[in-house]
């Protein structure tokens, strides 16, 4: 059993309902290459259904679930919650629909350097694929497999897969095309537990969905941090859904007078200032 003390990392999982996602990301991280972290699930709601379907999980050690009323679209305040929360220095994020790779937790704390977070990309499956994988959860190891993976890429295309070539995780790959540097998406980021308390984390300003991974982004970077893609190195797999992406305009808006004024530290984050 991990103490605090010996825990490496902390995986934090934005959720809202869907427990059959869920089911998969766990079944994943339950299998890491790396043991020595722990889960937070985060829910932006307080579902009967979350909380029935994870009771057997609340008597594993370091697995934690946080719940915050349903009151509309509040993501930011969820993660900043569990950043908070988490007890390891080194944290890593994923959503809700996207089932991390088998070496997700030991490559991201072996990517990981002082004054850098980490950027990783999704391979976004079909509806078919996502079907299939919803009801077996091993299946995901079939698409992990490279060769496996090249072999399916036909009936994946045709399933109309996206970004296929993320899930081609290799050194090579990395060290090909993954040097250039990609933005923020919080299904697949971390970065040192420090580093967000110093922008004060999410800025739970923004209401609507979208934009609130670029306006960390854009503070990280104002408090001399860098971006280091692991583009090619750490993929992780969205199940398809129908989008649902509400209108940004209104938080790019504030996140651009933000940058006026170079607000690099929000005022209604992790603490309110």
């Amino acid at each position: 059993m991990n103490t605090p003390s010996t825990l490496k990392a902390s995986v934090i999982i934005a959720v809202y309902k869907d427990t059959q996602a869920l089911q998969n990301i766990l079944y994943a991280l339950e299998r890491q290459t790396e043991k020595a972290f722990e889960i937070i699930i985060t829910e932006d709601c307080e579902s009967e259904e979350m909380q029935n379907f994870l009771a057997p999980y609340k008597a594993k050690p370091n697995f934690h679930h946080l719940t915050q009323p349903d009151d509309g679209w509040r993501k930011p305040l969820a993660v900043n919650r569990a950043i908070d929360f988490a007890h390891s220095d080194y944290l890593m994020f994923l959503d809700g629909d996207c089932i991390p790779d088998a070496n997700f937790v030991k490559q991201h704390l072996a990517s990981a350097e002082q004054g850098k977070f980490l950027t990783g990309r999704r391979v976004y499956l079909g509806p078919v694929t996502s079907r299939m994988v919803r009801k077996n959860p091993g299946l995901i190891h079939i698409i992990q497999s490279r060769l496996l993976f090249l072999l399916l890429l036909i009936p994946l295309h045709l399933d109309k897969v996206r970004s296929y070539e993320v899930g081609l995780s290799s050194r090579f790959m990395q060290w090909l095309r993954g040097k250039k540097p990609v933005g923020i998406i919080g299904c697949n980021f971390s970065c040192y537990k420090k580093d967000l308390l110093a922008i004060n984390g999410y800025n739970e300003d923004l209401k609507g969905v979208g934009g609130e991974d670029s306006d960390l982004q854009w503070r990280f970077e104002g408090l001399g941090m860098a971006t280091k893609s692991v583009k090619f190195l750490i993929p992780v797999y969205h199940l398809y859904h129908k989008n649902t992406r509400q209108d940004s305009d209104e938080n790019l808006r504030i996140s651009n007078e933000n940058r006026k004024i170079k607000a690099f530290v929000c005022k209604n984050g992790i603490k309110k200032l």
